[in-house]
């Protein structure tokens, strides 16, 4: 340990900051990180959204963009351009040069794939082999780590939220689509291909549903925002709730609705609930976490409407024993937990040096 910090001074990442007294020896040299030593960029690529982030190496935000995607149809081009303009933006305001830039974390949905090169594979997009690392450092000279957002976010939650001091959880990213990220023993779990995690794809009901992914009867299909938005048409295609606009206002407006007692908006959130119980449920049984954080936009926008619906429905179809030894938590991160966790990402890696899924230029 010793010996890394003297490295870390020399690299002057750590700084000498005063002496204090010790306890009958020669006074102590008190030691901080250098905060503008250098920055982390975190980037959450979301279904509705792109957001950047600028924190410094104590991973503090100082700057952020948000970009909205309105679109149906996502192109991998588009998602990069909009990453370039956010990083160079930021950068200007804020004075920076690539070279104290430590590196940027961008977490994406679907599967990154970590042999034979990087890529991603996004069926709600469409995106099969897309080489976004490839768009980004025609751009960016500066180093890039590429990583699922789920992923990315589970280890934010274990690092900075609900999940500190956990070392076996499954967090759960709700928004647009719907992901998991499983730590196992303090690690996460990314499975063979790193696709472990793909929990809103799970099968809730046989033959059900069609789902964006071209399977039927998915969890996401159920609870995913384009999925409640469906279960509203289907019931009530004039109702006013599906003219609040974007996806994320129209969840708020249905939630508001079922908490002043609107009857569709309460059985719709009722089967919510329901679905989501059950798939928690599942997780609780296959993987005997010590913790289950709901999070993601959609989680938190709707998590005190929902939470006791779900909590019933984990008690009727979880086993009993591991059930006895879970708790169920809100995320306490913001909106920007995975952009925080892909950051975190990039810091690991220049302190550690060992995360498989790094670019440098």
């Amino acid at each position: 340990m010793t010996k890394i910090i003297a490295e870390m001074i020399e690299e002057g990442i750590v700084i000498e900051t005063g002496l204090e007294d010790s306890q009958g020896g020669r006074p102590r040299t008190t030691l901080n990180i250098d905060p503008e030593y250098g920055y982390f960029i975190g980037v959450d690529v979301g279904e509705t959204h792109v957001y950047v982030e600028l924190f410094d190496i104590k991973l503090r935000t100082l700057r952020d963009i948000r970009y909205a995607l309105t679109s149906n149809e996502i192109l991998p081009e588009e998602i990069a351009r909009l990453i370039i303009d956010a990083v160079r933006t930021i950068q200007h305001d804020a004075r920076i040069p690539d070279e104290k830039i430590i590196g940027i974390g961008v977490g994406v949905p679907g599967v990154v794939e970590r042999e034979g090169g990087v890529s991603i594979f996004a069926p709600n997009w469409g995106w099969h082999n897309v080489g976004l690392l490839d768009l980004l450092r025609d751009a960016l000279r500066i180093p890039i780590l590429l990583d699922n957002g789920a992923q990315a976010m589970a280890l934010a939650e274990m690092w900075f939220g609900a999940g500190r001091g956990c070392n076996n959880m499954v967090v759960l990213l709700i928004g647009t689509g719907i992901g998991s990220g499983v730590i196992a023993e303090g690690k996460l779990y990314r499975g063979t291909s790193n696709s472990a995690g793909e929990w809103g794809h799970t099968c809730i009901e046989l033959d059900g549903r069609a789902c964006r992914c071209g399977s039927h009867g998915c969890i996401e299909a159920y609870a995913g925002a384009p999925g409640i938005i469906a279960q509203i048409q289907e019931r009530d295609p004039n109702n006013p709730i599906l003219q609040a606009g974007s996806q994320v206002e129209t969840v708020r407006a249905l939630n508001t609705a079922a908490q002043n007692g609107d009857p569709l908006a309460l059985a719709v959130l009722s089967r919510v609930s329901h679905t989501l119980g059950a798939g928690i449920a599942n997780l609780i049984n296959l993987f005997n976490p010590e913790l289950i954080v709901i999070g993601g936009w959609a989680g938190k926008l709707l998590s005190d409407t929902i939470l006791p619906g779900v909590e019933s429905s984990v008690r009727r179809y979880a086993l009993s024993q591991p059930l006895s030894v879970v708790k169920l938590k809100v995320s306490e991160l913001g909106w920007d937990g995975v952009s925080l966790g892909a950051a975190n990402l990039a810091l690991h890696v220049f302190l550690m040096g060992d995360d498989p899924i790094m670019v440098t230029q």
